[in-house]
């Protein structure tokens, strides 16, 4: 018995000493600090004091100011059993709300919005007196508890920080909200433009295509006019040859003219050099004489001619010509249109003749045909948009002295055209043409 008493006996002095030696150590040492990083340091800071020494000032590590203990606090006493702890004040102002809590110190609550963290509250293991009976001697050792003040106070920071983010997170929401209205109203608009812009191509499309067929009817408009303006301008160069002329019995006589004058006074034609100027026809009709090609004389030299009697088609002195469908626009090639059932007949330049460039392109739509004839009407050969240079100028070496026919069963927006030049003598071809006439004919000679 005496051995077990000398042992506790040790044991606690031992813990005694260890506990002094750790309150001099507080006292004298700095304790970290939990306030958060930034946080101000002033007199509504969080205080802790410690339980283990009631009657002796702690200093707190955060502001170095002296804390004193709350009076209303109590000190645990040697066999009490209410836990030692301290009071927290969470701020300076006077209307701050006061919880108090069972068994606990009173806690008055700061700020919750602007109030920074609280310090770390700690208490200190309390020994009561011992209670001896017999040998055995009873201690009763207060240990350390949750302190419910700043369980209180932490509770209260994380209700309003809760809040807040509750707050935050409905507020985020509702823009989340509006940034989603907004996108799908501009994704509809974008829509609604796309559609738009693709009606507008849509119209600009057909507009288009109905100016081209527009400008196809006019440019037919206008050949067929020249047609009848022409025959108007014969009709009134020849009303003397009208056979109701005839049936006129004038009251009184008409003098007849001293002089009249000339209907190439106002008749233009290309040109500088007098065989160039405006000549009369056999019924007086002015032309111009010199015409390159198949132009037609009668009317300036500015259209194709074209005539079912036939048209010759002047050459160059070089032997050089140029043939144009009827219907032919030399200042706007792409306004050219051959007339609807034209019917022209031109006569080829004398000699043998040969290709140095032609197109064809009027003959794709098949609607226009263009016919060779030779002089004794033996021979006609029709050509097509495929026709080759080497076909084209074995035909021409066949229909020499002959004849070129145009005809159309509806206006073709296009034209045709075809360069002569004298052809080369070449009596080896000739020569090899009669020694192989099924060669010849395979390779269109």
């Amino acid at each position: 018995m005496k051995f077990r008493f000398f042992s506790l006996l040790v044991g606690l002095l031992l813990v005694s000493l260890t506990l002094v030696a750790a309150g001099d150590d507080s006292s004298s040492t700095d304790v970290p600090s939990t306030t958060p990083a930034g946080a101000a340091t002033s007199d509504s800071s969080p205080t802790s004091t410690a339980a283990s020494d009631s009657s002796s000032p702690v200093t707190s590590p955060s502001d170095a100011s002296t804390l004193t203990p709350d009076p209303s606090a109590t000190t645990p006493t040697a066999g009490s059993t209410q836990p030692a702890g301290s009071t927290v004040t969470g701020g300076s102002s006077s209307d701050s709300p006061v919880v108090t809590t069972p068994g606990g110190p009173t806690v008055s609550q700061g700020p919750t919005t602007t109030a920074p963290l609280p310090n770390v509250t700690f208490s200190l293991v309390q020994f009561g007196a011992p209670v001896c009976v017999d040998a055995t001697c009873t201690y009763e050792i207060d240990a350390p508890v949750n302190n419910q003040a700043v369980l209180a106070t932490d509770q209260s920071l994380i209700n309003g920080e809760r809040s807040r983010f509750g707050v935050l997170q409905a507020n985020a929401s509702s823009v989340d909200a509006n940034v989603k209205a907004a996108n799908d109203d501009a994704q509809r608009k974008i829509n609604e433009l796309q559609t738009l812009l693709d009606q507008i191509q849509a119209n600009l499309a057909y507009i288009q295509n109905a100016t081209k067929t527009i400008q196809t009817q006019q440019n037919a408009a206008k050949t067929s006019l020249t047609f009848v303006e022409q025959f108007i301008s014969d009709i009134s160069r020849a009303t003397d040859s009208c056979l109701y002329m005839r049936c006129l019995k004038p009251t009184t006589p008409t003098p007849a003219p001293t002089t009249s004058p000339s209907p190439c006074v106002n008749f233009t034609c290309p040109g500088s050099t007098p065989e160039d100027q405006c000549q009369l026809d056999n019924n007086s009709k002015p032309f111009c004489p010199t015409c390159k090609g198949n132009f037609d004389g009668y009317n300036h030299c500015d259209t194709i001619s074209c005539s079912a009697a036939g048209t010759n088609i002047t050459a160059e002195t070089d032997g050089t010509a140029t043939w144009y469908t009827t219907g032919y626009n030399s200042t706007f090639n792409s306004s050219s249109v051959i007339p609807k059932n034209a019917n022209c007949v031109w006569n080829l330049p004398a000699g043998k003749l040969e290709n140095s460039g032609f197109n064809f392109t009027c003959l794709t739509s098949q609607v226009a045909k263009i016919t060779f004839t030779s002089a004794d009407a033996t021979l006609s050969q029709d050509v097509s948009a495929t026709t080759t240079s080497r076909v084209l100028n074995s035909l021409l070496s066949k229909v020499i002295g002959g004849t070129i026919t145009l005809k159309s069963t509806d206006a073709v927006p296009s034209f045709c055209f075809i360069n002569f030049k004298p052809a080369a003598s070449s009596g080896v071809m000739m020569t090899e043409e009669k020694k192989n006439g099924f060669f010849s004919w395979l390779m269109g000679y």
